[in-house]
Protein backbone atom coordinates (compact mmCIF):
# COMPACT_ATOMS: atom_id res chain seq x y z
CA UNK A 1 0.00 0.00 0.00
CA UNK A 2 2.74 2.81 0.63
CA UNK A 3 4.52 1.64 -2.41
CA UNK A 4 1.47 2.61 -4.21
CA UNK A 5 0.97 5.72 -2.08
CA UNK A 6 4.84 7.30 -3.37
CA UNK A 7 3.48 6.22 -6.72
CA UNK A 8 0.74 7.90 -7.08
CA UNK A 9 2.73 11.14 -5.31
CA UNK A 10 5.54 10.49 -7.45
CA UNK A 11 3.45 10.31 -10.70
CA UNK A 12 1.47 13.93 -9.69
CA UNK A 13 4.68 15.54 -9.27
CA UNK A 14 5.75 14.72 -12.94
CA UNK A 15 3.02 15.54 -14.41
CA UNK A 16 1.76 19.24 -12.73
CA UNK A 17 3.51 21.91 -13.82
CA UNK A 18 5.42 24.02 -11.14
CA UNK A 19 3.65 27.65 -11.58
CA UNK A 20 6.08 30.68 -10.53
CA UNK A 21 3.42 33.59 -10.45
CA UNK A 22 5.04 36.76 -11.11
CA UNK A 23 4.80 39.89 -8.61
CA UNK A 24 1.95 41.23 -10.23
CA UNK A 25 -0.15 38.16 -10.69
CA UNK A 26 0.50 37.63 -6.43
CA UNK A 27 -1.22 40.58 -5.85
CA UNK A 28 -3.90 40.50 -8.12
CA UNK A 29 -6.68 38.80 -7.01
CA UNK A 30 -9.85 38.81 -8.96
CA UNK A 31 -13.39 38.02 -7.51
CA UNK A 32 -11.89 39.08 -3.98
CA UNK A 33 -14.93 41.79 -3.15
CA UNK A 34 -14.68 41.74 0.81
CA UNK A 35 -18.19 40.56 1.52
CA UNK A 36 -19.57 43.66 -1.19
CA UNK A 37 -21.04 41.02 -3.84
CA UNK A 38 -20.51 40.28 -7.88
CA UNK A 39 -20.59 44.34 -8.77
CA UNK A 40 -18.38 46.63 -7.53
CA UNK A 41 -20.08 49.37 -8.12
CA UNK A 42 -23.85 48.36 -9.11
CA UNK A 43 -24.45 52.31 -10.12
CA UNK A 44 -22.21 52.15 -13.12
CA UNK A 45 -20.45 49.83 -16.04
CA UNK A 46 -17.08 50.78 -14.80
CA UNK A 47 -14.30 52.49 -16.36
CA UNK A 48 -10.78 54.06 -16.11
CA UNK A 49 -9.41 56.95 -17.58
CA UNK A 50 -5.69 56.72 -17.47
CA UNK A 51 -4.51 60.85 -18.05
CA UNK A 52 -0.93 61.25 -19.14
CA UNK A 53 -0.41 64.39 -17.94
CA UNK A 54 3.27 65.13 -18.25
CA UNK A 55 6.47 63.08 -19.84
CA UNK A 56 9.85 64.53 -20.07
CA UNK A 57 13.30 63.72 -21.23
CA UNK A 58 15.68 63.64 -17.76
CA UNK A 59 19.08 63.66 -20.27
CA UNK A 60 18.97 66.73 -21.70
CA UNK A 61 20.75 66.92 -24.83
CA UNK A 62 21.31 71.01 -26.07
CA UNK A 63 18.94 71.64 -29.28
CA UNK A 64 18.17 68.12 -29.80
CA UNK A 65 14.64 67.81 -28.09
CA UNK A 66 13.35 64.20 -28.33
CA UNK A 67 10.29 62.98 -29.88
CA UNK A 68 7.88 61.38 -27.85
CA UNK A 69 5.01 58.88 -27.89
CA UNK A 70 3.20 57.37 -24.53
CA UNK A 71 1.59 53.58 -24.85
CA UNK A 72 -1.47 52.43 -22.32
CA UNK A 73 -2.61 48.89 -21.81
CA UNK A 74 -5.01 47.59 -19.67
CA UNK A 75 -6.73 44.21 -20.40
CA UNK A 76 -4.84 43.75 -23.25
CA UNK A 77 -6.29 46.65 -24.67
CA UNK A 78 -4.09 49.18 -26.40
CA UNK A 79 -4.20 52.94 -26.40
CA UNK A 80 -1.27 55.22 -28.10
CA UNK A 81 -0.91 59.38 -28.14
CA UNK A 82 0.20 61.05 -30.94
CA UNK A 83 3.81 62.01 -31.58
CA UNK A 84 5.45 64.67 -29.78
CA UNK A 85 8.04 66.73 -29.93
CA UNK A 86 10.35 68.54 -26.73
CA UNK A 87 11.77 67.93 -23.69
CA UNK A 88 9.10 68.37 -21.52
CA UNK A 89 5.59 67.50 -22.96
CA UNK A 90 2.28 68.25 -21.00
CA UNK A 91 -0.77 67.13 -21.62
CA UNK A 92 -0.31 63.86 -23.51
CA UNK A 93 -3.66 62.72 -23.63
CA UNK A 94 -6.36 60.27 -21.70
CA UNK A 95 -6.24 56.28 -22.69
CA UNK A 96 -9.77 55.45 -21.49
CA UNK A 97 -10.90 51.43 -21.04
CA UNK A 98 -13.98 49.97 -19.96
CA UNK A 99 -12.93 47.10 -17.00
CA UNK A 100 -14.75 44.25 -15.87
CA UNK A 101 -17.65 45.29 -12.79
CA UNK A 102 -16.77 41.61 -10.94
CA UNK A 103 -13.08 42.55 -10.49
CA UNK A 104 -11.25 44.42 -7.94
CA UNK A 105 -7.97 44.74 -9.19
CA UNK A 106 -6.50 46.24 -12.55
CA UNK A 107 -3.23 45.92 -14.23
CA UNK A 108 -1.89 49.04 -15.82
CA UNK A 109 1.35 49.01 -17.89
CA UNK A 110 2.74 52.52 -19.01
CA UNK A 111 5.39 53.02 -22.08
CA UNK A 112 7.21 55.75 -23.02
CA UNK A 113 8.54 55.85 -26.46
CA UNK A 114 11.95 58.53 -26.91
CA UNK A 115 13.01 58.72 -30.66
CA UNK A 116 11.13 55.24 -31.55
CA UNK A 117 13.21 53.18 -28.56
CA UNK A 118 11.58 52.25 -25.58
CA UNK A 119 12.32 54.39 -22.66
CA UNK A 120 13.38 53.67 -19.33
CA UNK A 121 10.07 55.25 -16.42
CA UNK A 122 10.57 52.88 -13.80
CA UNK A 123 12.30 52.00 -10.88
CA UNK A 124 11.70 47.82 -12.14
CA UNK A 125 13.09 47.06 -15.69
CA UNK A 126 11.72 49.84 -18.49
CA UNK A 127 7.99 49.61 -18.21
CA UNK A 128 5.83 51.25 -15.23
CA UNK A 129 3.55 48.50 -13.86
CA UNK A 130 0.77 49.66 -11.80
CA UNK A 131 -1.98 47.95 -9.54
CA UNK A 132 -5.00 49.67 -9.73
CA UNK A 133 -7.43 49.13 -6.99
CA UNK A 134 -11.38 49.22 -7.91
CA UNK A 135 -12.43 48.95 -4.46
CA UNK A 136 -10.10 52.21 -3.03
CA UNK A 137 -9.01 54.16 -6.16
CA UNK A 138 -5.90 53.75 -5.28
CA UNK A 139 -2.65 51.81 -6.76
CA UNK A 140 0.34 50.18 -6.05
CA UNK A 141 3.16 47.92 -7.84
CA UNK A 142 5.79 50.56 -9.65
CA UNK A 143 4.17 53.50 -8.01
CA UNK A 144 2.65 54.36 -4.75
CA UNK A 145 1.65 56.61 -1.77
CA UNK A 146 4.42 58.13 0.17
CA UNK A 147 7.03 56.63 -2.58
CA UNK A 148 10.38 59.14 -2.66
CA UNK A 149 9.46 60.29 -6.14
CA UNK A 150 5.96 60.99 -6.00
CA UNK A 151 2.55 59.34 -6.04
CA UNK A 152 1.27 59.70 -9.99
CA UNK A 153 4.89 60.14 -10.47
CA UNK A 154 8.11 57.68 -11.48
CA UNK A 155 11.07 57.62 -13.76
CA UNK A 156 13.99 56.15 -14.57
CA UNK A 157 16.51 57.36 -12.48
CA UNK A 158 14.42 55.45 -9.72
CA UNK A 159 16.88 52.26 -10.62
CA UNK A 160 19.82 54.35 -9.20
CA UNK A 161 21.31 54.17 -13.06
CA UNK A 162 21.07 57.39 -14.47
CA UNK A 163 21.21 56.97 -18.86
CA UNK A 164 20.14 58.80 -21.95
CA UNK A 165 17.16 56.61 -21.64
CA UNK A 166 15.48 58.08 -18.32
CA UNK A 167 12.23 59.84 -18.80
CA UNK A 168 10.11 60.53 -15.93
CA UNK A 169 6.31 60.77 -16.72
CA UNK A 170 3.18 61.98 -14.04
CA UNK A 171 0.20 60.82 -14.50
CA UNK A 172 -3.67 59.93 -12.87
CA UNK A 173 -5.65 57.14 -12.80
CA UNK A 174 -9.84 57.96 -12.56
CA UNK A 175 -12.55 55.59 -12.14
CA UNK A 176 -15.85 56.73 -12.66
CA UNK A 177 -18.75 56.84 -9.98
CA UNK A 178 -22.45 57.69 -10.04
CA UNK A 179 -22.31 60.76 -8.65
CA UNK A 180 -18.75 62.18 -9.72
CA UNK A 181 -17.12 62.74 -6.90
CA UNK A 182 -13.79 61.05 -7.06
CA UNK A 183 -14.41 58.62 -4.41
CA UNK A 184 -15.47 55.35 -5.23
CA UNK A 185 -18.55 53.63 -4.58
CA UNK A 186 -17.55 51.20 -2.25
CA UNK A 187 -15.56 53.88 -0.19
CA UNK A 188 -18.62 55.82 0.28
CA UNK A 189 -20.56 52.99 1.44
CA UNK A 190 -17.89 50.97 3.33
CA UNK A 191 -15.34 53.82 4.93
CA UNK A 192 -17.28 56.99 4.95
CA UNK A 193 -20.96 56.36 4.87
CA UNK A 194 -21.73 58.92 2.83
CA UNK A 195 -24.07 58.93 -0.15
CA UNK A 196 -22.94 57.62 -3.24
CA UNK A 197 -25.50 59.17 -5.52
CA UNK A 198 -24.87 62.58 -3.90
CA UNK A 199 -21.86 64.34 -5.00
CA UNK A 200 -19.52 65.01 -2.01
CA UNK A 201 -17.00 66.64 -4.29
CA UNK A 202 -15.27 70.20 -2.33
CA UNK A 203 -17.22 69.16 0.96
CA UNK A 204 -14.91 69.28 3.59
CA UNK A 205 -16.90 68.08 6.39
CA UNK A 206 -13.93 68.50 9.40
CA UNK A 207 -13.33 72.00 8.50
CA UNK A 208 -9.67 71.38 8.35
CA UNK A 209 -9.36 73.31 5.25
CA UNK A 210 -8.96 70.76 2.28
CA UNK A 211 -11.70 69.25 0.28
CA UNK A 212 -12.69 64.96 1.07
CA UNK A 213 -11.17 63.91 -2.24
CA UNK A 214 -7.91 65.52 -1.85
CA UNK A 215 -7.72 64.18 1.86
CA UNK A 216 -8.97 60.54 0.64
CA UNK A 217 -6.43 60.71 -2.55
CA UNK A 218 -3.38 61.39 -0.21
CA UNK A 219 -4.79 59.11 2.86
CA UNK A 220 -5.82 61.45 5.34
CA UNK A 221 -9.29 60.77 7.05
CA UNK A 222 -11.35 63.55 6.01
CA UNK A 223 -13.56 63.05 9.13
CA UNK A 224 -10.68 63.79 11.24
CA UNK A 225 -9.81 67.30 11.75
CA UNK A 226 -5.82 68.14 10.97
CA UNK A 227 -4.12 71.20 10.64
CA UNK A 228 -3.11 71.17 7.14
CA UNK A 229 -2.49 74.41 7.37
CA UNK A 230 0.63 74.13 9.71
CA UNK A 231 1.26 70.11 8.15
CA UNK A 232 4.60 69.98 5.91
CA UNK A 233 5.35 66.31 5.94
CA UNK A 234 7.85 66.81 2.97
CA UNK A 235 9.72 70.02 5.21
CA UNK A 236 9.54 71.51 1.55
CA UNK A 237 8.18 74.94 2.99
CA UNK A 238 4.55 74.41 1.15
CA UNK A 239 2.08 73.11 3.83
CA UNK A 240 -0.94 71.22 2.94
CA UNK A 241 -3.81 73.52 2.39
CA UNK A 242 -0.59 75.17 -0.13
CA UNK A 243 -0.29 71.53 -1.69
CA UNK A 244 -3.67 71.32 -1.93
CA UNK A 245 -3.76 74.62 -3.62
CA UNK A 246 -1.22 73.75 -6.22
CA UNK A 247 -2.47 70.02 -7.16
CA UNK A 248 -3.00 70.92 -10.68
CA UNK A 249 0.92 71.51 -10.67
CA UNK A 250 2.09 68.14 -10.03
CA UNK A 251 2.10 68.80 -6.00
CA UNK A 252 2.46 66.31 -3.32
CA UNK A 253 2.79 66.30 -0.05
CA UNK A 254 5.26 63.52 0.57
CA UNK A 255 7.81 64.81 -2.18
CA UNK A 256 9.40 68.16 -1.90
CA UNK A 257 8.62 70.65 -4.27
CA UNK A 258 9.96 74.02 -5.56
CA UNK A 259 7.82 76.52 -7.43
CA UNK A 260 9.67 79.98 -8.93
CA UNK A 261 7.85 82.44 -10.43
CA UNK A 262 10.34 84.36 -13.39
CA UNK A 263 9.79 87.70 -14.99
CA UNK A 264 11.75 89.19 -17.20
CA UNK A 265 13.03 92.93 -18.05
CA UNK A 266 12.25 93.92 -21.84
CA UNK A 267 15.05 93.98 -24.53
CA UNK A 268 17.51 96.99 -24.35
CA UNK A 269 19.88 98.05 -26.56
CA UNK A 270 19.39 95.10 -28.62
CA UNK A 271 19.90 92.28 -25.70
CA UNK A 272 17.00 90.52 -24.28
CA UNK A 273 16.89 88.99 -21.20
CA UNK A 274 16.36 85.18 -21.48
CA UNK A 275 16.37 81.88 -19.63
CA UNK A 276 16.21 79.72 -22.32
CA UNK A 277 13.99 76.02 -22.28
CA UNK A 278 17.21 73.84 -21.78
CA UNK A 279 18.94 76.12 -19.25
CA UNK A 280 15.23 75.37 -17.06
CA UNK A 281 15.25 71.52 -17.87
CA UNK A 282 19.09 71.08 -16.82
CA UNK A 283 18.08 72.16 -13.72
CA UNK A 284 14.56 70.32 -13.54
CA UNK A 285 16.74 66.75 -14.35
CA UNK A 286 19.22 67.58 -11.62
CA UNK A 287 16.28 68.31 -8.97
CA UNK A 288 14.76 64.95 -10.35
CA UNK A 289 17.47 62.63 -9.42
CA UNK A 290 17.43 63.55 -6.06
CA UNK A 291 13.44 63.42 -5.61
CA UNK A 292 12.60 66.74 -6.02
CA UNK A 293 10.30 68.40 -8.53
CA UNK A 294 11.57 72.16 -9.37
CA UNK A 295 9.16 73.41 -11.91
CA UNK A 296 9.15 77.29 -12.83
CA UNK A 297 6.17 79.59 -14.20
CA UNK A 298 7.29 80.89 -17.37
CA UNK A 299 3.67 81.51 -18.07
CA UNK A 300 2.55 78.32 -17.92
CA UNK A 301 0.95 78.44 -14.28
CA UNK A 302 -0.86 82.42 -15.27
CA UNK A 303 2.39 84.04 -14.10
CA UNK A 304 5.50 85.91 -15.97
CA UNK A 305 5.11 89.26 -16.97
CA UNK A 306 7.42 91.82 -18.94
CA UNK A 307 9.09 94.59 -17.27
CA UNK A 308 9.72 97.80 -18.42
CA UNK A 309 13.27 98.43 -18.95
CA UNK A 310 15.35 101.16 -16.47
CA UNK A 311 18.58 100.83 -14.65
CA UNK A 312 18.00 99.46 -11.16
CA UNK A 313 18.96 100.03 -7.80
CA UNK A 314 17.99 98.07 -4.44
CA UNK A 315 14.81 100.47 -4.37
CA UNK A 316 13.74 99.65 -7.25
CA UNK A 317 13.89 95.95 -7.25
CA UNK A 318 12.02 96.15 -4.27
CA UNK A 319 9.18 97.98 -6.18
CA UNK A 320 9.54 95.29 -8.89
CA UNK A 321 8.87 93.01 -6.41
CA UNK A 322 5.83 94.64 -4.84
CA UNK A 323 4.21 95.36 -8.56
CA UNK A 324 4.75 92.14 -10.05
CA UNK A 325 5.26 89.38 -7.53
CA UNK A 326 2.85 90.67 -4.62
CA UNK A 327 0.54 92.97 -7.24
CA UNK A 328 0.53 95.02 -4.28
CA UNK A 329 -0.96 92.48 -2.25
CA UNK A 330 0.94 91.10 1.56
CA UNK A 331 -1.65 88.26 1.60
CA UNK A 332 -0.79 87.54 -2.35
CA UNK A 333 -1.52 83.52 -2.16
CA UNK A 334 1.81 82.98 -4.39
CA UNK A 335 3.78 84.08 -1.27
CA UNK A 336 4.99 81.16 0.62
CA UNK A 337 4.26 78.98 -2.41
CA UNK A 338 6.39 80.72 -5.33
CA UNK A 339 10.32 82.32 -5.25
CA UNK A 340 10.42 84.80 -7.39
CA UNK A 341 13.23 85.48 -10.04
CA UNK A 342 13.52 88.60 -12.36
CA UNK A 343 15.79 88.21 -15.58
CA UNK A 344 17.22 91.09 -15.90
CA UNK A 345 20.42 92.70 -18.09
CA UNK A 346 22.81 93.60 -15.55
CA UNK A 347 23.44 95.53 -12.04
CA UNK A 348 26.04 97.84 -11.03
CA UNK A 349 25.78 98.61 -7.74
CA UNK A 350 28.23 95.89 -6.56
CA UNK A 351 30.94 97.78 -8.45
CA UNK A 352 31.40 95.34 -10.77
CA UNK A 353 29.91 92.65 -12.94
CA UNK A 354 27.35 89.58 -11.60
CA UNK A 355 25.56 87.17 -12.78
CA UNK A 356 22.91 87.40 -10.03
CA UNK A 357 22.23 87.86 -6.56
CA UNK A 358 19.55 87.44 -4.05
CA UNK A 359 17.71 90.42 -3.07
CA UNK A 360 15.09 88.86 -0.63
CA UNK A 361 14.44 85.55 1.16
CA UNK A 362 12.28 84.47 -1.54
CA UNK A 363 13.28 86.77 -4.35
CA UNK A 364 16.33 86.53 -6.56
CA UNK A 365 17.86 88.15 -9.73
CA UNK A 366 20.20 86.84 -12.75
CA UNK A 367 21.51 89.54 -15.01
CA UNK A 368 21.27 87.92 -18.35
CA UNK A 369 23.41 90.48 -20.48
CA UNK A 370 25.61 89.95 -18.28
CA UNK A 371 26.30 86.21 -19.14
CA UNK A 372 25.33 86.51 -22.65
CA UNK A 373 28.28 88.94 -23.08
CA UNK A 374 31.07 86.34 -21.27
CA UNK A 375 29.29 83.01 -23.30
CA UNK A 376 28.29 84.32 -26.37
CA UNK A 377 28.22 81.00 -27.83
CA UNK A 378 25.00 79.24 -27.87
CA UNK A 379 25.73 75.73 -25.66
CA UNK A 380 27.94 77.63 -23.49
CA UNK A 381 24.77 80.11 -22.92
CA UNK A 382 22.35 78.19 -22.10
CA UNK A 383 24.32 76.35 -20.01
CA UNK A 384 25.99 79.43 -17.89
CA UNK A 385 22.66 80.56 -17.54
CA UNK A 386 21.40 77.36 -16.34
CA UNK A 387 24.38 77.52 -13.80
CA UNK A 388 23.77 81.12 -12.38
CA UNK A 389 20.11 80.73 -11.74
CA UNK A 390 20.94 77.78 -10.01
CA UNK A 391 23.72 79.22 -7.99
CA UNK A 392 20.81 81.64 -7.01
CA UNK A 393 18.47 79.30 -5.92
CA UNK A 394 21.10 77.38 -4.02
CA UNK A 395 21.22 80.56 -1.55
CA UNK A 396 17.69 80.64 -1.49
CA UNK A 397 17.68 77.36 -0.47
CA UNK A 398 20.58 77.81 2.34
CA UNK A 399 23.73 76.92 0.37
CA UNK A 400 26.76 79.25 0.74
CA UNK A 401 28.98 79.96 -2.26
CA UNK A 402 32.60 79.11 -2.51
CA UNK A 403 33.87 82.52 -3.78
CA UNK A 404 37.27 82.13 -5.96
CA UNK A 405 38.87 83.62 -8.94
CA UNK A 406 41.63 82.26 -11.14
CA UNK A 407 44.29 84.77 -9.88
CA UNK A 408 43.61 82.83 -6.07
CA UNK A 409 45.46 79.80 -5.14
CA UNK A 410 42.06 78.57 -3.64
CA UNK A 411 40.51 78.34 -7.14
CA UNK A 412 42.77 75.64 -7.82
CA UNK A 413 42.49 73.86 -4.89
CA UNK A 414 38.95 73.92 -5.37
CA UNK A 415 38.88 71.70 -8.43
CA UNK A 416 36.98 68.53 -6.49
CA UNK A 417 34.01 71.01 -5.74
CA UNK A 418 32.05 70.62 -8.57
CA UNK A 419 29.31 72.56 -8.32
CA UNK A 420 27.18 75.83 -9.54
CA UNK A 421 28.00 77.10 -5.94
CA UNK A 422 32.05 77.03 -6.66
CA UNK A 423 32.39 80.56 -8.82
CA UNK A 424 34.81 77.91 -10.86
CA UNK A 425 31.99 76.25 -12.07
CA UNK A 426 29.04 79.01 -11.85
CA UNK A 427 28.47 78.82 -15.82
CA UNK A 428 29.93 75.22 -16.42
CA UNK A 429 27.49 73.09 -14.56
CA UNK A 430 24.33 72.93 -13.66
CA UNK A 431 24.28 70.97 -10.59
CA UNK A 432 25.06 70.74 -6.75
CA UNK A 433 28.02 69.04 -5.37
CA UNK A 434 26.71 65.40 -3.21
CA UNK A 435 30.14 65.46 -1.45
CA UNK A 436 31.69 62.57 -3.30
CA UNK A 437 34.82 64.06 -5.21
CA UNK A 438 37.33 64.12 -2.28
CA UNK A 439 39.07 67.22 -1.05
CA UNK A 440 37.14 70.79 -0.68
CA UNK A 441 34.12 68.72 -2.01
CA UNK A 442 30.74 69.80 -0.12
CA UNK A 443 27.44 67.66 0.01
CA UNK A 444 25.27 70.17 -0.76
CA UNK A 445 21.96 67.99 -1.77
CA UNK A 446 21.57 66.31 1.63
CA UNK A 447 21.71 70.24 3.08
CA UNK A 448 19.69 71.94 1.40
CA UNK A 449 16.48 73.63 3.05
CA UNK A 450 13.39 73.78 1.14
CA UNK A 451 11.56 75.76 4.00
CA UNK A 452 14.00 78.32 4.53
CA UNK A 453 12.29 81.08 1.80
CA UNK A 454 9.28 81.15 4.44
CA UNK A 455 11.46 82.24 7.30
Amino acid sequence: MKKIWLFCIALFMVTTPFYNATFFEQNVSHKSFLGIGDDVDPLVDLSIDVVIKRVRTIDIDINQPPSIVVKVIVNEENWQSETFQGFDIMNLGTAHFDIPDDEEKVIVTIDVMKNGVQADVSSNGNSLQIIYDVLTGAWNGDDWLGDESGYGHAGGHEDGVVNESDCEIWFDIVQNDYDGDGLTYWEEVNVYGTDPTKSDLGKDYDNDGVPIEWEDKWGYDPFKAENHSKLDPDKDGLQNVEEWQMQEWFADPFRQDIYIENDYMEEHNGIKPMMPEESLQLQYSAFTKHNIMLLVDNGLMGGSEEIPYEELDWDKLNEIYNDYFLHNDENNPRKGIFHYAIIIHDFKDFGRGVAGFNFKRDAFAVCSAYIQKWRPWENAMKIAHGGAYMHELGHQLGLPHLRVFPWQLLYWLSWNYKSCMNYRYTFKIVDYSDGSHGFMDRNEWDNLDLSRFER
